[in-house]
Parts: structure tokens; sequence; C-alpha cells
């Protein structure tokens, strides 16, 4: 049977769901940003946090639409972009900032009782494009289970961009990382990225498959300095993350038919200057609803942008988990509730259940 979750207020805003496997840290007073999942029987953290904000939880910033704004108070983590994931731009009169406002808003948060126990409910109200957006999180062993909603509250058809901005802790699980999912191809964002990166700006990267429809994508070595982001299209919605001889696989699951693409996005020790300085290994891996990464307002004219109508609600139902993993298993599926489907590979490659 499944430990009791215990949801309770910290200091500086944030919240802890807690169970006998996993702590979760959720900063209601900024983005609902997910600051932490720690695997308890070790201690591990399974997200990067920015050594910036190690001790403490950024509040809400709402002034200033740069990408600096955002960088300044960048924990790390996971973050909801929403409405705009991509840099600062203008909608329908409303300026809609880098990454978007939902994650620099504060959310009221509250510890309530459901079927399955205690969650925690966050909900704000966006003050340049007309939505609600509520957020429910709760603990199923060690999987985080959230649902966000966004509510149009106008009267007109709104188009967005939606994602989810996943950042992995490169001491544990995004070490000399694998992301494992369905997908076949890795295709570079079309112009330079970095200075140095580890694929050419619109390079296209076959990956190799370790089971009927699943890739298995290795990342840039960890040393660089590089910096990339590249695109995959999905056939399910999810990923596995591991790095070998960790022991753990870091895990997500969400709707395909909603978030069809996964950015990759990877900060190999660049660049050299503002905001790493080089210091940094950052690895992210991003359920979005389009690609490549560009303001909303440039992507008004190209298929596959969700357009909310007028008065209605779009949820999206997400699992982020930490398991324990064999060397020789890989993930080959994320089942209902969020737990990987493992099977092991021999040394020539081939699968076995």
């Amino acid at each position: 049977m499944a430990s009791a979750t215990s949801v309770r207020p910290v200091d500086g805003g944030a919240w802890t769901l807690e169970n006998d496997a996993v702590t979760v840290v959720v900063n209601p007073a900024r983005g609902t940003d997910i600051l932490s999942l720690v695997w308890k029987a070790t201690g591990e953290e399974i997200l990067w946090r920015s050594p910036h904000w190690a001790d403490r939880v950024p509040a809400a910033d709402t002034a200033d639409a740069s990408d600096v704004s955002f960088f300044d108070n960048y924990a790390g983590g996971i973050q909801e972009l929403f409405p705009n994931a991509g840099p600062p731009t203008t909608v329908r009169g409303a300026p809609l900032p880098f990454h978007g406002e939902a994650a620099r808003r504060s959310w009221a948060a509250e510890a309530v009782e459901t079927a399955d126990g205690t969650a925690l409910r966050c909900v704000t109200r966006l003050a340049r494009y007309p939505f609600r957006m509520t957020k429910t999180f709760s603990l199923d062993g060690s999987v985080l289970r959230f649902r966000s909603e966004v509510e149009n509250l106008s009267t007109r058809a709104l188009p967005s961009n939606w994602g989810l901005h996943p950042a992995f802790n490169t001491a544990t699980v995004a070490r000399a990382a694998t992301v494992y999912g369905p997908f076949e191809e890795l295709t570079a964002h079309p112009e330079d990225f970095g200075a140095r990166q580890w694929m050419a700006p619109g390079e296209k990267r076959r990956v190799p498959a370790v089971a009927p429809g699943v890739g298995a994508l290795e990342l840039a070595p960890g040393e660089g300095p590089t910096a990339d982001l590249g695109y995959a299209t999905v056939t399910g919605g999810w990923f596995g993350l591991r790095s070998p001889g960790c022991g753990l696989v870091a895990t997500m699951s969400w709707r395909p038919e909603l978030f069809p693409e996964i950015w990759v996005w990877q900060e190999c020790h660049a660049p050299d200057d503002y905001p790493w300085w080089g210091a940094e290994h950052i690895v992210a891996v991003e359920p979005h609803t389009t690609s490549p990464f560009m303001p909303l307002g440039e992507r008004l004219e190209r298929p596959g942008v969700p357009v909310i109508a007028g008065g209605s609600t779009l949820s999206a139902e997400f699992t982020l988990g930490v398991h324990r993993i064999a060397d020789d298993e890989v993930p080959v599926d994320v089942d209902e509730r969020g737990v990987p489907v493992l099977i092991t590979v021999s040394d020539e490659g081939e699968g076995a259940a």
C-alpha cells in the first residue's frame, strides 16, 4: 500500500509533498516551479538546481519581460511555460514575457483532500492574457502527478504555446545521460544556438532503436564547452532519462496529442559569459505543443499552434517519477501510473522482456 502524503508550507513561500519514497518541493510563490525531487532511499536529487538559488526560493517577477529577468530568477527544476514558450512577444496587444507569464506569477496555494489523498492545489490569473490557471499536485509512490488547467476567460479564441521546462541533475540521472523515448530523430535548432555546438544548426541525427518504436539518444559529452537545442517528434507521450551506474531513471509522461514535441536543451559549460559563465552543465528534456523555439507572435501563421476557444478550458496531466533501474535495463514505455516498463538488454544490444 502506498504511504500517505504529507503536504505543508515551508519557508519562502514553497510547499513540500512527501511520502516514504520521495520529497518534492513546489514553489507557488513563483510559477509553481517544481524545485526539487529527492529519492529518499539515498537522498539523491533528480532535478538540476541553480547554485544561485540553492538555499532560497524565488518570488514573483512580472515587471520585466526579458530573458535576463527570467535567468536572474531561474532556480532550475521545472517551469510551466504558458502562453509563450519563446522570446518576448506581443499577441493581440498583450506583451508576453520570455517563457510566458505563468512562470513568473505568484499562485495561491492550499492543501486539499481528494479521493486519492492529500494534494496541493494552486491557482493564478494572468494579468496580460485573459486566462485562469489551476494546477493540482499529488504523490503516488515515487511518482509526482500534476494536472494543469488553462481557462480562457474571454470571448475570443486565443493562440498559445504551452510547454514544460524540466532540467535534470547532471550529478545523478543526467550525468552522462541517454534519453529513451518514442522518437527516431533529433533536429537541431535551425539557427546558431551557441558559439560552439554539438550539432550544427538544422542538422538531423538519427536515433538508434533499443526496441520497436523506442529510440535511445545519447546526449552531448558533458565537458563541452557546447550549447545546443534540438527537437524530436514523439509518437507517444513519455521519456526516460538515465546515466550509467546511477541506479535510477527519471521519467515523465503526458498526452502526446497535445504535446507532440520534446525539446532537448543542453548547456555543457557554455556560454562562458552570462548567465552560466562556463560553470554549469544543464540538461533539459521538455514536452511542448510546437517547435522550434520562437516568439508566439511570429508563429501565428504556422500550423500546429493551439488555439483555445473563448470560455473554454484545456487540461493536461503529467507524471514525473524516479525509479530504480539495473545497469542492463532500459525503459521502453511509461504506464498509466507513471511507472516505467523496463526490458533487459544483452551485450549485443537485443532487448528481452
